[in-house]
């Protein structure tokens, strides 16, 4: 009986153990069949999908086709075409900086390009506090002077300023005050009227002499009109001791064909009169080349403040200049030139030069000239490089 009770248990024991043995291999067929919708005990860490970042497009990036896939799915980023060239044009900084993006990537600050189409942030530390601040609007120091824009049409000036006549390479240097104010035209227009006044002496001080060297007192006024756009007007006076000089002269613009330019002038010393009359014509035969003439014709009695305080003589002569510009693009503009001027005695001067100045780089312009002057047997060669210096 005993025996008959071992045996019946067993029976149960056995039964009850298949039945978990048969459940088991039940639950792993399904892990294997849903494969993956169960995962493993110690499931692998996956990486997270990386997605592209959409940047904003690049100025002109569309029009001149130099977008390009990144790899990040349909998103488009843009690559910079930088040339393999160290010839960095204005625009090429623009481009390559103009976004906030590109801005904010490390670039070096020793970069030919990357930096120039960009104004510098001003940063005083103790090797910069000697030069000039950028303009503000108020007082700014210069070379030689002290500069004021007290309005959008006022400027006044103390110090050395230089009187320039445009395209006569006649100039006073002039050590005192100047001030220069316009009149406003109705509307949004520009001044049509402008005076200048310039009271001090004739500052004869060379360009790299330590002393200061002055001529005579004198001072100067001049009145500009714009008529219209195509013709100006000006007219200007100026007096030293017993010399008194005054002129009037005009520019009218001949549209494609360039600009012309005429005038005369008076000068009263002691008992001595004399007359100046001038002539000046450019001509733009292409957009990359024009041509230009001038003349000038003085009579026996005429000085101006520039040649009184010179010492030149009253005798009368002329001059003459002729002139040719081309622009060959990147590589800069070409100039020639050829000047004679003679007087009663002679040729005092015959003079022709060949000029070029382009730039490097943003940071970097070169300028090269050679003149060669015939009567006083004379020449000039030289290379000049411009730099930034902050």
């Amino acid at each position: 009986m005993t025996w008959k009770r071992i045996e019946i248990v067993s029976c149960v024991l056995g039964a009850g153990m298949a039945l978990l043995a048969g459940c088991a291999s039940v639950d792993s067929a399904r892990v294997v069949q849903q494969g993956d919708k169960a995962g493993p005990l110690l499931p692998e860490p996956v990486e997270p999908a990386s997605t592209g970042l959409k940047l904003p497009p690049w100025p002109n990036s569309e029009a001149s086709g130099q977008a390009a896939h990144s790899g990040f799915g349909h998103h488009e980023r843009f690559v910079p075409d930088i040339p393999a060239s160290y010839f960095w044009s204005h625009e090429d900084g623009l481009r390559l900086r103009a976004a906030d993006e590109a801005r904010g990537q490390a670039i070096s600050r020793n970069s030919a390009g990357l930096l120039g189409g960009f104004e510098r942030a001003w940063v005083e530390t103790p090797e910069t506090r000697w030069q000039p601040r950028p303009d503000s609007g108020g007082w700014q120091a210069g070379a030689a002077q002290w500069q004021a824009h007290l309005n959008g049409s006022t400027e006044f000036a103390l110090g050395s300023s230089e009187l320039v006549t445009p395209g006569w390479n006649d100039s006073l240097k002039l050590g005192g005050i100047r001030l220069r104010q316009g009149f406003p035209a109705p509307g949004d227009q520009a001044p049509q009227w402008n005076y200048s006044m310039a009271l001090g002496v004739v500052d004869q001080s060379a360009a790299n002499a330590s002393d200061l060297a002055f001529g005579p007192a004198t001072g100067r006024v001049a009145l500009n009109y714009d008529y219209s756009p195509a013709l100006k007007l000006v007219t200007h006076a100026e007096a030293a001791d017993d010399l008194v000089t005054s002129g009037l002269a005009g520019q009218y613009d001949l549209g494609g064909w360039g600009r012309w330019r005429s005038g005369f002038a008076h000068s009263s010393q002691g008992g001595n009169h004399g007359w100046r009359y001038r002539a000046m014509a450019d001509f733009d035969l292409a957009n990359d080349l024009s041509l230009g003439w001038a003349g000038e014709r003085r009579t026996d009695g005429f000085l101006d403040v520039n040649r009184y305080a010179a010492g030149s003589g009253l005798a009368g002569g002329d001059r003459q200049r002729w002139s040719a510009s081309w622009n060959a693009g990147r590589w800069g503009t070409w100039s020639g030139s050829f000047e004679t001027a003679h007087n009663e005695l002679g040729a005092q001067r015959r003079r022709f030069g060949l000029r070029q100045q382009f730039w490097y780089s943003p940071n970097l312009r070169i300028g090269i000239h050679a003149e060669r002057e015939t009567v006083a047997d004379d020449y000039d060669i030289g290379l000049r490089f411009s730099v930034p210096l902050y």
